[in-house]
């Protein structure tokens, strides 16, 4: 005979008595029947997977954005604003009009200034424009005719061979954007679209925090300054750091850096990885590389073959290979890392594509998460 089963208030309960009354009568659990272990399998599932949805809500993912300046990290955390966040508001987007007329006329004087210190100036056609460039106040008002002056000279073989050889000077590469489009930009009505302030560079000082509710999970973002003489604050944000977006820039393999001429960017990139990827700080912390500017990157290995730059001689792939001179330089941050049980998940990105950055964040948010359930024991 079986013994009576007491009265249950929940399922859950049920399951389990059943299984204890059963399996302590001493080899009675094989009466149990398959659909009753079947139904005791489930709820089991059902609790484990509750308690998982549980901890997934009760988290909050302290997010750190790091990478040299100019690497596309603020152009990261643009997009989360893009993305997951209510955008900008009109107000907000006046306020950025005279950061990218200002950006435009900055970028199209240093062009002008380049091309006199590279013994480009007599090439120029446009000279009146040319010289109008080099007076200016970058932050004077971009009247319609500085747009007159900027849309000339962009079509000036000189300045475009000057532009060819940027890696040669210290310029914002998106700005091209601006030139492109600088009579829009010029106009009284502009308002900026997404990309135009994508684009727009402003350096970023100290540290600027958003928190965003993704997926049900409140993730704190944390965007801070790549310049030499900002990386020192870091530290003030390490603390209970459950994620790390490390950001590099492919394009500047050839570049120097802004605070020291004498130091290629790559290389300065690469020793800061090393620094924070074995980090005491974030040895148990999910660790995540971009590799970014890959539109700008294929434009330059195109044209320009990586292994005619000093430091990258032990280049062995295909001259003006985009795949093999991602894959060259993704070994190289891998090979500065120096603990064996730790994984670095990496993505090649655009930070100015809205569907990229959402596609490659998406992939790495299912990473963070999943690496903090572990370390909660939840998985």
């Amino acid at each position: 005979a079986t013994l009576p089963l007491p009265c249950l208030n929940t399922e859950d309960e049920e399951g389990e008595r059943r299984e204890r009354v059963y399996t302590s009568m001493g080899g009675c659990g094989s009466a149990l029947s398959a659909e009753e272990k079947k139904e005791i399998a489930k709820t089991r599932g059902i609790d484990e997977q509750n308690a998982k949805d549980h901890a997934r809500a009760e988290m909050t993912i302290k997010l750190l954005l790091l990478g040299p300046g100019e690497s596309g990290k603020s152009t990261m955390f643009k997009q989360m604003k893009l993305l997951y966040g209510k955008g900008f508001d009109e107000d907000e987007r006046r306020d950025w009009v005279p950061k990218i007329q200002m950006g435009a006329l900055a970028a199209m004087k240093t062009v002008c200034s380049a091309a006199t210190r590279l013994g480009l100036q007599d090439k120029v056609n446009s000279q009146d424009s040319f010289a109008a460039m080099l007076t200016i106040d970058e932050r004077d008002p971009l009247s319609s005719e500085l747009a007159d002056h900027i849309k000339a000279l962009w079509t000036d073989p000189a300045i475009l061979e000057t532009w060819d050889r940027r890696s040669e000077f210290q310029v914002i590469e998106s700005n091209e954007l601006y030139f492109r489009k600088v009579d829009l930009i010029a106009s009284p009505a502009y308002l900026p679209s997404d990309e135009d302030i994508l684009a727009s560079r402003v350096r970023t000082c100290g540290i600027v925090e958003e928190t965003y509710v993704i997926d049900n999970v409140e993730f704190v973002i944390i965007d801070v300054g790549g310049q030499r003489n900002e990386r020192k604050k870091w530290i003030h944000c390490f603390d209970n750091v459950n994620a790390v977006i490390f950001v590099a820039a492919l394009s500047e393999f050839d570049q120097m850096m802004f605070e020291d001429e004498t130091q290629n960017r790559m290389v300065d990139t690469l020793h800061l990885f090393d620094s924070i990827c074995n980090s005491r700080w974030f040895q148990k912390t999910a660790m995540i590389l971009f590799l970014n500017k890959r539109d700008l990157f294929a434009k330059k290995v195109a044209q320009k073959d990586i292994r005619s730059v000093a430091v990258w001689t032990d280049y062995d792939g295909k001259q003006h290979d985009y795949d093999d001179g991602v894959s060259y330089f993704l070994q190289k941050f891998l090979d500065k890392n120096q603990q064996k049980n730790k994984d670095i998940y990496t993505h090649v990105t655009c930070a100015t594509d809205t569907q990229n950055v959402k596609v490659v964040f998406d992939a790495s948010k299912d990473i963070i998460l999943k690496f903090n359930l572990e370390a909660s024991g939840f998985m």
